[in-house]
């Protein structure tokens, strides 16, 4: 390989990783992917001859071995994202880990403290933050154009799971952690804070199950920093979501419809300047692609990536304060 290329490994070999990915690694012109691991040889020789990757491991520690992987991509169920990232960090490996980066706070501070003591970068799959819908209400909001921001509302679902429940490991509470919150809903909270740069201080929450079963169905209310208020609704078991975000501000209204999913496209309303409106269309788009894109780039110029490691472990830290909130029926202030 060249100085300028830059070699990743793969941990999992999933849907997403087969479908958005693996795309989006080799994509990027100054990568070169290496390895993929499984826990399966002939599913790890699959993936890397479809992907044109050198090596095929089904032990991650093999992988960390070789000299020519500098990046490692993590996308295994979640539990295990914390000692592959930490075994990826002692090996001097940068870090690309999918959403929720961790399952509990302290496995989520134990990644952040590895990869800072190692040197590594670390960043988060949390591929909202480049979906062109949402880098335009960022615009918005930070011009001033809308004044204060009051309040936001906000549903996020794919609709009913095919069977009307969620299946494989999302169903075992110490693979999963939680249910439709660890899958859909962390996209959308870190959209919140990415949109609003502000940090969620107080929560409360109510899920559709009992402790330790894996929710379908999460309602919350969250308060922020400088004073915004949001309601959230995430769900995996109802058909036809709307997949809406309404955002109200001192001085305008952002209303986006099905904008709130990046595999479907949807329509923007701008309400403001003395009630003038403008409306703006938004098409599906491969923000896993440009998410990976941006880590790559973040490697390649010796910069900070966004969304952080930090970014991962607030995550973390707001699903577990709504777990505790809905679990033991109570508000949970988060520090701030």
């Amino acid at each position: 390989m060249t100085k300028t290329t830059v070699g990743w490994g793969l941990i999992g070999t999933g849907k997403i990783a087969d479908d958005r990915i693996l795309p989006g690694i080799i994509e990027f012109a100054d990568n070169k992917l290496v390895a993929v691991v499984s826990r399966e040889q002939s599913r790890a020789d699959a993936f890397a001859k479809k992907f044109g990757a050198p090596h095929a491991y089904t032990n991650y520690a093999d992988m960390l071995a070789n000299p020519d992987v500098q990046v490692v991509a993590i996308h295994t169920p979640n539990d295990r994202h914390a000692d592959e990232a930490v075994a990826a960090a002692r090996a001097g490996k940068h870090v690309f880990c999918d959403k929720p980066m961790a399952t509990t706070v302290a496995d989520a501070e134990r990644i952040v403290r590895e990869c800072e003591k190692a040197g590594v970068k670390l960043g988060t799959n949390f591929h909202n933050r480049f979906m062109p819908c949402f880098l335009e209400i960022k615009r918005i909001i930070d011009s001033g154009e809308l004044g204060d921001i009051l309040l936001v509302q906000l549903e996020a679902s794919p609709g009913a799971r095919p069977g009307g429940t969620l299946s494989s490991w999302r169903i075992d509470p110490v693979a999963a952690g939680l249910g439709t919150t660890n899958s859909i809903g962390v996209h959308v909270f870190d959209i919140l804070r990415f949109l609003l740069a502000d940090e969620i201080t107080e929560v409360t929450s109510l899920f559709d199950t009992p402790r330790n079963v894996m929710e379908q169905i999460a309602l919350s209310i969250f308060r922020f920093g400088k004073g915004a208020m949001a309601q959230i609704t995430i769900h995996e078991i109802a058909p036809y979501p709307h997949n809406d975000i309404v955002i109200q501000g001192s001085r305008g209204r952002i209303i986006g419809r099905g904008l709130t999913r990046s595999r479907a496209g949807g329509t923007m309303e701008v309400l403001s300047g003395g009630g003038k409106t403008r409306t703006m269309e938004f098409p599906a788009t491969n923000a896993h692609a440009a998410s990976v894109a941006a880590f790559s780039a973040a490697v390649r110029d010796n910069r900070a990536p966004a969304p952080s490691g930090i970014d991962g472990l607030r995550s973390v830290q707001l699903t577990e304060a709504m777990a505790k909130s809905a679990w033991d029926k109570i508000t949970v202030r988060l520090a701030s």
